[in-house]
This record gives C-alpha cells, sequence and structure tokens, in this order.
C-alpha cells in the first residue's frame, strides 16, 4: 500500500526537466556572481590601497621639496628633493617616478575662510606641487589589475596632488606705544591704573607694568614669541614701535624734559628672541610719548621686510589702541605693503580702536584682522597668530 502512494504523489507532482533546468541556470548565474563580487572585492581593495600609498607618496614628496626650498632658497635643489624622497616610497610594489614636469613652484596664500590658494609659479616661492601619476604615458606605468581582463579592463592609472607651503616668515611686530598705552582698560582716554602717580602729571611716568594697556599688550607679545619660539622653522621677527614725534617745542618735553622719534627700530630680524623680550620689556620702564603716527612705523616696517630673504613670506603684525592723528591714511601704505608682496595682520585693542581702517588695511593686504576688547581676548590673539606660522600640507 505505501509505495502505492508513494508512486501516485510522484506521479501528482513530477520533477519537469524545464524546472531543473532552471535551477541549474540559476546556480550557475549565482557562482559567476559570487566570483565576479569576490574579483571586485579584491580589486577594489587593492585600488584603495594604491590610492593611498600615492597620496603618502605625493605628501612627502611635496613636502621634502618644501623643506629644500625653505633650507636651500633654490628651487632647482627643492624640485631634486621631491623626486629624490618619491622614488623611497613604493606604490604598488614600485617606487614612485618623478620628473620635473610633475613639480610645479609657486605661492599659496591662506584664504579668509581659512582654505589655501595655490597660484602656479607666482613669486616668492613659498611652495612645492607634486602631481603623481601611474600611467602607460610615463615611467610609473599603470596599474595591473588582480583579475586582469575578467571584467573587461586591465588596469586603471590612479593619479594625485599634494601642496606643501613652507611658511618661512621674516615678520615685524609693529606696535603702538603712543601715551595711550599708559591708560587703564576702561577705554576711557586718560583714565590711568590705581598705582600711577599723578603728580606732577601721570604723563611722567613709565607705564603701569602691570595694569595699563602696555603690561597687557607686553604679556601678549611673550606668550606670542614662547609660541613662535616652537615653531619649526622658527620666523625671524624683528619689532618696530611707533608713537609720534616729541621735541624741545611741545609740552611733553616741558613735562618730562624728554624727546621722541616717531619710530624706534628696537630690533633687527633675528631668531634669539630674548632680543626682543628685552626691548619689550625695557620699554614698561620708560616713559611713553605722542599720538598715533601709525603711517610712520607701518613704512618703517616696509622697508625693513623687504630687506628679507629672498623666498620668505613677508608679514606685519600691526598693533594698535587707537585711531591715527598724525600723518597719512594708514590705508596708503597698506597699498605699498601689498605692492611690496606683505601681508599685513591688524589687532586693535579696546573699543575706541579704529576698527574700520585696521580692518581695510588687512583686506587690501590679504591679512586678517582681530579685535580685543579686554586682555584675554588681546592675548588669545597673538597666539592664533603665532600658530598660524609652521609649514603645513595646504592640500
Amino acid at each position: 500500500m505505501r509505495s502505492i502512494k508513494t508512486q501516485r504523489r510522484n506521479e501528482k507532482h513530477p520533477q519537469s526537466p524545464s524546472r531543473m533546468g532552471a535551477m541549474v541556470l540559476i546556480a550557475a548565474v549565482a557562482i559567476v556572481l559570487l566570483i565576479c563580487l569576490a574579483v571586485l572585492s579584491v580589486d577594489v581593495s587593492f585600488m584603495q590601497l594604491t590610492r593611498t600609498e600615492l597620496q603618502v607618496a605625493a605628501d612627502s614628496a611635496a613636502k621634502a621639496g618644501s623643506e629644500a626650498l625653505l633650507r636651500t632658497q633654490d628651487p632647482v635643489a627643492a624640485k631634486q628633493a621631491a623626486i629624490d624622497v618619491a622614488a623611497l616610497n613604493r606604490v604598488a610594489g614600485r617606487p614612485l617616478v618623478l620628473t620635473e614636469n610633475d613639480i610645479q613652484l609657486g605661492s599659496s596664500m591662506q584664504q579668509l575662510d581659512g582654505s589655501w590658494q595655490f597660484t602656479a609659479d607666482a613669486q616668492p616661492y613659498n611652495a612645492v606641487r607634486v602631481d603623481a601619476f601611474m600611467s602607460d604615458t610615463n615611467d610609473n606605468g599603470s596599474i595591473p589589475f588582480f583579475m586582469a581582463g575578467f571584467l573587461g579592463q586591465e588596469s586603471f592609472s590612479p593619479r594625485k596632488t599634494a601642496t606643501a607651503a613652507n611658511m618661512q616668515q621674516d615678520l615685524y611686530l609693529v606696535i603702538d606705544r603712543s601715551h595711550s598705552m599708559c591708560f587703564d582698560l576702561s577705554g576711557v582716554d586718560w583714565s590711568y591704573p590705581n598705582g600711577t602717580p599723578m603728580f606732577p602729571h601721570p604723563i611722567c611716568f613709565a607705564p603701569h607694568p602691570v595694569h595699563s594697556r602696555w603690561g597687557v599688550l607686553r604679556k601678549s607679545l611673550n606668550d606670542y614669541l614662547d609660541i613662535a619660539q616652537e615653531a619649526s622653522p622658527k620666523p625671524q621677527v624683528g619689532l618696530i614701535t611707533w608713537g609720534s614725534e616729541i621735541g624741545r617745542n611741545t609740552a611733553e618735553f616741558q613735562l618730562t624734559g624728554e624727546t621722541s622719534p616717531a619710530v624706534v627700530l628696537d630690533s633687527l630680524f633675528t631668531t634669539n628672541y630674548g632680543q626682543i623680550r628685552s626691548q619689550i620689556n625695557g620699554r614698561s620702564l620708560r616713559v611713553m610719548l605722542g599720538g598715533t603716527h601709525m603711517s610712520a612705523g607701518m613704512d618703517a616696517a616696509i622697508v625693513e621686510l623687504q630687506k628679507g630673504r629672498p623666498l620668505s613670506r613677508k608679514t606685519m603684525i600691526l598693533m594698535t589702541d587707537g585711531q591715527w592723528n598724525r600723518g597719512e591714511d594708514p590705508v596708503i601704505p597698506a597699498q605699498r605693503a601689498k605692492d611690496a608682496g606683505i601681508i599685513i595682520h591688524t589687532v586693535t585693542f579696546l573699543p575706541g580702536a579704529d576698527q574700520t581702517s585696521m580692518i581695510e588695511v588687512a583686506e587690501i593686504t590679504g591679512g586678517r584682522h582681530y579685535h580685543a576688547d579686554n586682555a584675554a581676548e588681546l592675548q588669545a590673539a597673538f597666539q592664533e597668530l603665532a600658530r598660524s606660522l609652521p609649514v603645513v600640507l595646504t592640500d
């Protein structure tokens, strides 16, 4: 009986040849798809690894070229350094080959939004761009796939670029030392910190070492130099202080018995920041006289910056607590600075400072403007300026 029932079930649901053929076809397609996915997974992973190796090699070459440019001031040596370091990096198991045509020198400038713009062949050179290309059109050759031809493509040709900018800096601190720097932090003119002698007149005395505007600035400048000291490479820094000319026919001379030039070149370029600290700290022990002849300080800095290293990035940090009231509108020397390739970053301190003019000066030269309403903000502004100096990969 059992065998008869089984036979009847088989007769009711027979295995058709067409159904069996479809199952075989589906299995075959599935196997092919699995193989394709396996091949694709292997080659995609390999492509990603190769692109990463190529980017690392390009980055290394660009940084080596930038370092050599900074150290030697020689464009030929910079290109050779990039070529040599590229050859030490392996991409898909082979050394990366660069030629001089794969390397561009130019200028990288940081934009207001924090991005960098590279301009090929722009001088003074401060950046090296490397174009690394694995192709059959050059000595590197393209990269063959492991399953070459399986998916209809024999090889691929990855390409990566890298730009490194050396931030070699020739920099002048161009600092307001007019008499208002002896005032307190209230932002009110002729308001002095507690402890300032009043007789015969507060103008006769040096600024309060801590609570005057100069005392606060002195700390911020020393913080700036602390950070710059750790930069690689260290910037060459000079110091110019400015006020306005005080002669023997002035009320200030009658009170103090002292004259004062509009501009003092306190320190030439140096990487020995002890010299600059000494000048900054020494200023706090001396009478500060005069108004705000800002353009005189700017023009003096333009002259000194043009004496700097030929391939350096030339920068001026211009700080004031007031508004110009002597000489030219500072916008005029700002245009001269721009023509000389000098960037001016401006720092204004306390509400009475002329932010409008200082913003315009910075914008003309491609610099940034910082405003500080108190001691902490002034300190933060100089710290940020100091940290913007090192060499970086810009893309």
